[in-house]
Protein backbone atom coordinates (compact mmCIF):
# COMPACT_ATOMS: atom_id res chain seq x y z
CA UNK A 1 0.00 0.00 0.00
CA UNK A 2 0.78 3.49 -0.85
CA UNK A 3 0.17 6.66 1.06
CA UNK A 4 0.22 10.17 0.62
CA UNK A 5 -0.95 12.93 3.04
CA UNK A 6 -1.00 16.76 2.28
CA UNK A 7 -1.72 19.47 5.06
CA UNK A 8 -4.06 21.83 3.16
CA UNK A 9 -5.86 25.23 3.81
CA UNK A 10 -8.44 26.46 1.63
CA UNK A 11 -8.61 29.89 3.19
CA UNK A 12 -7.01 31.56 5.89
CA UNK A 13 -10.18 31.77 7.85
CA UNK A 14 -10.11 27.66 7.91
CA UNK A 15 -8.21 25.91 9.81
CA UNK A 16 -5.53 23.42 8.48
CA UNK A 17 -6.62 20.40 7.41
CA UNK A 18 -5.20 16.76 5.96
CA UNK A 19 -5.98 14.67 3.19
CA UNK A 20 -4.72 11.60 2.78
CA UNK A 21 -4.57 9.35 -0.54
CA UNK A 22 -4.35 5.13 -0.15
CA UNK A 23 -3.15 3.30 -3.08
CA UNK A 24 -3.76 -0.27 -3.01
CA UNK A 25 -3.57 -2.26 -5.97
CA UNK A 26 -6.40 0.00 -7.92
CA UNK A 27 -7.86 0.83 -5.06
CA UNK A 28 -7.88 4.39 -4.16
CA UNK A 29 -9.32 6.06 -1.06
CA UNK A 30 -8.95 9.67 0.31
CA UNK A 31 -9.71 10.76 3.59
CA UNK A 32 -10.04 14.29 5.18
CA UNK A 33 -9.98 15.67 8.67
CA UNK A 34 -12.42 18.57 8.09
CA UNK A 35 -16.21 18.20 8.70
CA UNK A 36 -17.15 17.07 5.98
CA UNK A 37 -14.34 14.41 5.28
CA UNK A 38 -16.36 12.01 6.13
CA UNK A 39 -16.80 8.55 4.52
CA UNK A 40 -19.62 9.23 1.69
CA UNK A 41 -19.25 12.89 1.60
CA UNK A 42 -16.57 14.72 -1.08
CA UNK A 43 -15.31 18.17 0.46
CA UNK A 44 -13.46 20.44 -1.12
CA UNK A 45 -10.12 19.44 0.09
CA UNK A 46 -9.96 15.76 -1.47
CA UNK A 47 -12.14 16.83 -4.72
CA UNK A 48 -8.69 19.19 -5.38
CA UNK A 49 -6.32 17.47 -4.33
CA UNK A 50 -7.68 14.43 -6.33
CA UNK A 51 -8.14 16.73 -9.35
CA UNK A 52 -4.63 17.43 -8.93
CA UNK A 53 -5.11 21.35 -8.14
CA UNK A 54 -2.22 21.81 -5.37
CA UNK A 55 -2.94 25.70 -4.64
CA UNK A 56 -4.59 24.71 -1.23
CA UNK A 57 -1.30 22.37 -0.50
CA UNK A 58 0.72 24.32 2.55
CA UNK A 59 2.77 21.68 3.33
CA UNK A 60 6.16 21.14 1.55
CA UNK A 61 5.13 17.75 -0.36
CA UNK A 62 3.13 19.47 -2.95
CA UNK A 63 5.65 18.11 -5.83
CA UNK A 64 3.86 14.70 -4.70
CA UNK A 65 0.53 16.01 -6.24
CA UNK A 66 1.82 14.66 -9.30
CA UNK A 67 2.48 11.07 -7.89
CA UNK A 68 -1.50 10.98 -6.80
CA UNK A 69 -2.84 12.40 -9.86
CA UNK A 70 -0.89 9.28 -11.69
CA UNK A 71 -2.22 6.94 -9.42
CA UNK A 72 -5.86 7.45 -10.16
CA UNK A 73 -5.82 8.56 -13.80
CA UNK A 74 -7.29 4.93 -14.92
CA UNK A 75 -9.36 4.27 -11.91
CA UNK A 76 -12.91 4.69 -11.77
CA UNK A 77 -11.95 7.35 -9.26
CA UNK A 78 -10.12 9.26 -12.45
CA UNK A 79 -13.52 8.66 -15.14
CA UNK A 80 -15.74 10.24 -12.05
CA UNK A 81 -13.29 13.27 -11.56
CA UNK A 82 -13.23 13.55 -15.92
CA UNK A 83 -16.92 13.44 -15.63
CA UNK A 84 -17.19 15.84 -12.70
CA UNK A 85 -15.06 18.38 -15.20
CA UNK A 86 -17.26 17.79 -17.77
CA UNK A 87 -20.41 18.50 -15.84
CA UNK A 88 -18.76 21.57 -14.74
CA UNK A 89 -18.10 22.63 -18.20
CA UNK A 90 -21.29 22.19 -19.79
CA UNK A 91 -22.45 24.07 -16.61
CA UNK A 92 -20.75 26.79 -17.45
CA UNK A 93 -21.75 26.88 -21.04
CA UNK A 94 -25.36 26.79 -20.06
CA UNK A 95 -24.85 29.51 -17.61
CA UNK A 96 -23.30 31.44 -19.85
CA UNK A 97 -26.46 30.83 -22.67
CA UNK A 98 -28.41 31.48 -19.34
CA UNK A 99 -27.18 34.77 -19.62
CA UNK A 100 -27.92 35.76 -22.90
CA UNK A 101 -31.33 34.42 -23.25
CA UNK A 102 -31.99 36.47 -19.85
CA UNK A 103 -30.69 39.37 -22.19
CA UNK A 104 -32.15 38.73 -24.39
CA UNK A 105 -35.92 38.48 -22.96
CA UNK A 106 -35.24 41.78 -21.22
CA UNK A 107 -34.35 43.65 -24.64
CA UNK A 108 -38.01 41.58 -25.85
CA UNK A 109 -40.09 42.69 -23.25
CA UNK A 110 -38.54 46.06 -23.58
CA UNK A 111 -39.81 46.34 -27.21
CA UNK A 112 -43.17 44.98 -26.43
CA UNK A 113 -43.55 48.17 -23.93
CA UNK A 114 -41.95 50.41 -26.35
CA UNK A 115 -44.63 48.77 -29.03
CA UNK A 116 -47.51 48.92 -27.03
CA UNK A 117 -46.91 52.97 -26.17
CA UNK A 118 -46.10 53.16 -29.64
CA UNK A 119 -49.76 51.65 -30.33
CA UNK A 120 -51.60 53.68 -27.58
CA UNK A 121 -50.07 57.06 -28.68
CA UNK A 122 -51.34 56.37 -32.39
CA UNK A 123 -54.80 55.24 -31.11
CA UNK A 124 -54.91 58.65 -29.32
CA UNK A 125 -53.68 60.77 -31.84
Amino acid sequence: MKELSFLVQYSNEEPHYTVTVRKEKRNITALCTCPQGSPGQLCKHRLNILSGKGKIIIGDNADQLKLVTSWIAWTDVGQALNKIAEAQKEIKKAEKELDEATAKLAKCQQELVDARSQLIKAMSD
